[in-house]
């Protein structure tokens, strides 16, 4: 109930506006081909969008145990880019962390700027003002992802800002999991439930579980703050109680003869209303950036243009710090 009410206060407070506050709408392009659709680069004008972070390259280990980037991106269409900020970001695994030496480290950054350099190629404008790196990281891996973070700025243009995501723990517990040495951090305000869960209601966004990572943490973090609120659906598959495939939102599976549910999650309008006002609780920066994952056909149908603008301005206003 109380954190109801906390919830509740924070849609009231956000009517209020800071002439210094200054969001700008961001989406992430998440797919392993790049070419937006004309609706799409559209949909991107029409909200004011000024950033695109897009996945460049995963990084994992293969089968073998080695530690490689692999799905690098492939640019089809560069329709939408024009004008806007473009963001390489690059996957890790935390498994790629797990016992690797500091050579090998300093091996992989080497490896991971040149894949950003070859895929940037494609692009117009190959050369990029930041760079993104996403990674679940914990207490294990922390000292070795925290070296990548300082090692990969040796290998890009000196001018390059790096970026780091983090995940609601890692923001909740600072001094468990540390800060990343990086210039600026970007909080993913989702996937709060667990989505290996078959009971779970919607493992993408509950809001009393978000405020529980939110309150209660101090009202300043050590760098720069942007958010990411979701803006997608997903269909999961389970099997004998074990999460078996993550779908699309329409995805039906194949016939199965054993015990199987299958749950579709959603975020819509109300739930992403939820998910601005508990952002607007957060020590964003003045400039923070509101990114939503993710875009696609279905994101530029489900939400209208003028409610994400708007829920960009609710998110920013209340937690903003210079």
């Amino acid at each position: 109930m109380r954190g109801l009410i906390v919830l509740l206060s924070a849609l009231a407070l956000s009517a209020c506006t800071s002439p210094e506050r200054k969001p700008s709408v961001a989406f992430f392009y998440w797919k392993n081909r790049f070419a937006l659709t004309a609706e799409e680069a559209a949909f991107l004008d029409s909200t004011n969008c000024r950033t695109l972070y897009i996945k460049f390259l995963d990084i994992a280990r293969d089968e073998a145990g080695t530690v490689r980037p692999y799905t690098l991106l492939e640019v089809a269409d560069t329709l939408g880019c024009g004008g806007r900020t473009l963001i390489p970001c690059v996957f890790l695994t935390n498994s790629v962390f797990v016992a690797i030496k500091p050579d090998e480290i300093e091996a992989l950054a080497r490896k991971t700027a040149l894949a950003l350099e070859n895929v940037g190629q494609q692009f117009p404008q190959p050369s990029f003002s930041e760079v993104q790196l996403d990674c679940d990281w914990t207490e294990r891996t922390r000292e070795a992802f925290f070296l990548f973070s300082k090692k990969i700025k040796r290998y890009l243009p000196p001018s390059t800002r790096v970026s780091a995501t983090l995940r609601l723990h890692q923001y909740k517990f600072p001094q468990r999991t540390g800060v990343p040495p990086v210039d600026r951090a970007l909080l993913m305000l989702y996937n709060t439930g667990n989505i290996h869960d078959p009971n779970e209601v919607n493992s993408i966004f509950q809001p009393g579980a978000a405020l529980r990572y939110v309150q209660g943490v101090p009202q300043r973090y050590p760098l720069p703050l942007d958010v990411a609120l979701p803006a997608f659906a997903w269909t999961l598959v389970y099997r004998e109680g074990y999460l078996w495939k993550i779908g699309p939102e329409h995805y039906t599976p194949p016939p199965y003869d054993g015990v199987q549910h299958i749950r579709t999650e959603v975020v819509d309008t109300t739930l992403l209303r939820k998910a601005a006002a508990v952002a607007a609780l957060l020590p964003l920066a003045s400039d923070a950036r509101v990114a939503f994952f993710r875009l696609d056909s279905t994101t530029v149908r489900r939400y209208p243009a003028a409610f994400l603008k708007e829920m960009c301005q609710k998110a920013a206003q209340q937690g903003a710090v210079k």
